[in-house]
């Protein structure tokens, strides 16, 4: 705590006061009292700041807000004072701490791309910034972060801005339009997620054709079905058994895990994986942070009637600090 007492900016007011106070008194002849007086008041605020700081981030992680919006009208601002509400309760004024303490302002929370998925190469610079980004803000906290993220877009980059993510300390939020809020879905503290199962609870897995070095793997979880006629062989369909709504946070996580298997199996044999899926964005999010951008996978998404490609080679996607 002394560190960051010296390096407080009313500590340093305080010190120019006493320079300049001192050569103001020493030409015209008195007022020392005075200055010192002041100096050591505006240094009291400083150590009173500095204590004001670690009361209020002495836990390990400290939570940040995050809002990724890909190509969608929804309010971006609107979703992020929503998360900044929720996590007031546990950091009061947290907007405005964040600010004054660690320089992060709500243009550094909120992540907008408002081209066109489609566009490969510009989305993925999209997501090279945004990675660049996320570290900095990282590098502006010394404890450790847990991330409270809102995702609002299309189920395919979500997938992509999971595999940028790779972390364990996050919480996923899903709009409830019932209530016109924002409600945790899943909480993840550990790399559970990304387990490798031998046993199926929520899918069943289905082949059809003959695999051999491409395969494409069609996700079933959610109402609206995946148009198997429109894919070409060889086809593993996973599909849910649990119905078309996943409401508990154990099955999310248990149905990443049984997709997550099946493709860490099957890239072990296949040089090129396409996904094709209808699932909830949370599952979405947490198969990008499994599979990250180790492997040849192509990522989709439904358009026009046909499963166009977004990104071609998740391996292909390199970042560099």
């Amino acid at each position: 705590m002394l560190n960051n007492i010296f390096s407080n900016i009313y500590t340093q007011i305080a010190l120019v006061f006493a320079a300049l106070g001192g050569l103001i008194s020493d030409q015209f002849g008195g007022g020392y009292f005075a200055v010192i007086i002041m100096a050591l008041a505006v240094l009291s605020y400083a150590v009173y700041d500095e204590y004001k700081k670690q009361k209020l981030y002495s836990k390990k992680n400290i939570s940040i807000p995050l809002v990724f919006n890909i190509s969608n009208p929804a309010n971006s601002k609107t979703a992020l004072d929503a998360l900044f509400e929720i996590l007031d309760k546990e950091y009061p004024s947290h907007k405005k701490n964040l600010k004054k303490y660690f320089n992060i302002i709500e243009n550094d929370l909120i992540f907008k791309y408002d081209g066109d998925i489609f566009d490969e190469k510009r989305f993925i610079d999209f997501l090279k910034i945004t990675k660049h980004d996320i570290k900095k803000l990282e590098a502006q906290i010394p404890q450790n972060i847990h991330f409270h993220i809102v995702y609002i877009g299309p189920i395919a980059n979500a997938i992509l801005i999971g595999t940028m993510l790779g972390t364990e300390g996050v919480t996923l939020y899903q709009y409830n339009k019932s209530s016109d809020s924002y409600t945790i879905s899943l909480k993840i503290d550990g790399r559970e997620y990304k387990e490798h199962v031998k046993e199926f609870k929520i899918i069943t897995k289905k082949t059809i054709g003959e695999v051999k070095e491409c395969v494409t793997i069609a996700i079933d979880l959610a109402s609206h079905k995946v148009a198997l006629g429109k894919l070409e062989e060889p086809i593993v369909h996973l599909e849910s058994t649990i119905g078309a709504t996943i409401k508990n946070p154990k099955d999310f996580i248990r149905a990443n895990q049984e997709i997550y298997s099946v493709i860490n199996s099957l890239q072990q044999t296949c040089s090129h994986i396409k996904l094709v899926y209808s699932m909830p964005t949370t599952v979405a999010l947490l198969l990008g942070m499994s599979v990250q951008n180790y492997w040849d996978i192509e990522v989709t998404q439904f358009s026009d009637g046909e499963y166009k490609r977004v990104v071609g080679h998740l391996d292909e996607i390199k970042y560099y600090f």
